[in-house]
């Protein structure tokens, strides 16, 4: 398995990985952080992060947006080497810290953050909806 990082030239891959309408612009923001996780040809995996720039503190703070993978593949360390891979390059960007937004009943989610050293934070969340409806 290799991991890589996506950029400009992908929109191929971020097409494969699309489960409604491909949005590629993603790939040209050097913020996006969309890591893809192969076995040989076959996409196995994925993770996707943006850099959040902050008004205090850190210079910026990563945002975990979606991490993924495939049925198949899962329970054999996939996401935790996507997460490693993550967090060699925000920590080569610079970035001091991130994190990441999962349901509490989601219990893969949740013992998968915190094998990798990540801190639980209850936090509440709020949903707004800017299309009228």
């Amino acid at each position: 398995m290799n991991i890589r990082l996506l950029g400009p030239g992908d929109e191929a891959v971020v097409a494969r990985l699309a489960t409604r309408e491909p949005r590629t612009a993603l790939l040209h923001d050097p913020r996006t952080i969309f890591l893809v996780a192969f076995d040989e040809d076959a996409l196995v995996g994925f993770v996707l992060a943006y850099e959040l720039p902050r008004r205090h503190g850190f210079e910026v703070t990563l945002c975990i947006y979606e991490i993924e993978v495939d049925a198949a593949y899962r329970r054999r360390g996939v996401a935790t080497r996507l997460l490693a891979e993550l967090e060699r390059v925000a920590r080569e960007r610079g970035v001091d810290e991130g994190f990441v937004l999962t349901d509490a009943d989601n219990a893969a989610a949740m013992g998968l953050y915190e094998s990798v050293g990540g801190v639980r934070n209850d936090v509440v969340e709020w949903d707004f909806s800017y299309t009228g409806n």
